[in-house]
């Protein structure tokens, strides 16, 4: 094996050599048969780095096999790389039943006892393999690690071989979304194929709740939300101009319980900040529950890391100030 490591020392910084770690092991190795890339994201220019060792390794020896799973979040993986992947015999494995966001960077080099594994913090971009401080980590495992072996399985599970229609959604989708992210002053981007797994859905709204959908551009920048002044009404009791209320609140699924105080402004707006709530959840929905305790929680339900409950949300959500304004309900 060749002793390169994926990381140098240099008198500043430190900064990854994952690219010409990995090249060098593929141009040297006559042991392993199967390659494995999952990347959060991949370019055309990424991709070409390593072009040449992938191909040139996998066709000097029979049945060696490359994999790789890639994912749409965000819309950064060019689906030129995809086509051009595919054309070399590549398997390509796109991502599409996941809840969050598919983030890994990892390469798996395995044979029939050993494995060579990168893993670091870089994607399949020219600026990952090039010029961005990143960190990697070469690991030399003697037997096939179980716990990766079960973590493969599961990616392998939440992907779908690429063909045709589904290139096409995701060129489509992209384009579409190259078109109006600058207008909608958003980054958000989900992939229309995306799904949750079906297993260990949960009902999300319950009578009485308040569903309210919050917007990128009504919320850029904070985490300051608006609500309707029938939402208001409705549902935390608020009628007049200076009324207020002090609340307690509490996220599902965590413990800490705040009290947070809520007025109707003069001019008849109605204002909650939400510490969790980050401009990246965006688009999002929320939800509002009350217990018999006079406790309120909350979920967030973000349409990049949950579409498919976000898409439920948003159609129960029947009531609007005005078009274009945001969605409401009380269940």
């Amino acid at each position: 094996m060749h002793t390169m490591l994926p990381t140098c020392t240099l008198n500043s910084w430190s900064v990854t050599s994952m690219r010409d770690s990995l090249c060098t092991e593929l141009i040297h190795d006559k042991e392993f048969d199967t390659l494995q890339m999952f990347f959060y994201a991949i370019t055309l220019s990424g991709w070409n780095e390593i072009r040449g060792p992938v191909l040139r390794w996998m066709r000097s020896k029979k049945k060696r096999a490359v994999t790789v799973y890639v994912g749409t979040d965000h819309a950064i993986t060019d689906p030129a790389a995809l086509e051009l992947m595919q054309t070399s015999a590549i398997d390509v494995q796109l991502m599409n039943s996941y809840r969050g966001i598919y983030h890994p960077k990892v390469v798996w080099l395995r044979g029939k006892i050993r494995s060579l594994v990168w893993v670091g913090s870089n994607n399949l971009t020219k600026d990952g393999l090039l010029h961005n401080i990143e960190f990697a980590v070469l690991i030399n495992a003697n037997k096939i690690p179980k716990e990766l072996s079960r973590w493969a399985s599961g990616v392998a599970l939440g992907s779908q071989p690429l063909d045709a229609e589904l290139l096409q959604s995701y060129k489509q989708d992209r384009k579409n979304f190259e078109k109006t992210c600058t207008k909608a002053k958003t980054t958000t981007f989900t992939w229309s194929r995306k799904h949750e797994p079906e297993k260990g859905r949960v009902i999300t709204v319950q009578k009485g709740d308040l569903i309210i959908e919050i917007m990128p551009e009504e919320t850029r920048g904070g985490n300051q939300i608006q609500f309707p002044k029938e939402a208001a009404r409705e549902f935390f009791g608020l009628k007049s101009v200076g009324e207020q209320k002090m609340i307690k609140l509490r996220r599902k699924g965590e413990t800490e319980i705040r009290s947070l105080l809520i007025t109707v402004f003069k001019n008849n707006t109605v204002r909650l900040s939400i510490n969790e709530l980050e401009y990246r959840d965006r688009p999002c929905v929320i939800t509002f529950h009350k217990t018999r305790s006079d406790l309120i929680t909350f979920d967030i339900v973000s349409e990049s890391i949950f579409p498919t409950r976000y898409r439920d949300l948003i159609a129960k959500c029947t009531r609007q100030t005005r078009e274009g304004s945001r969605r409401w309900a009380i269940r």
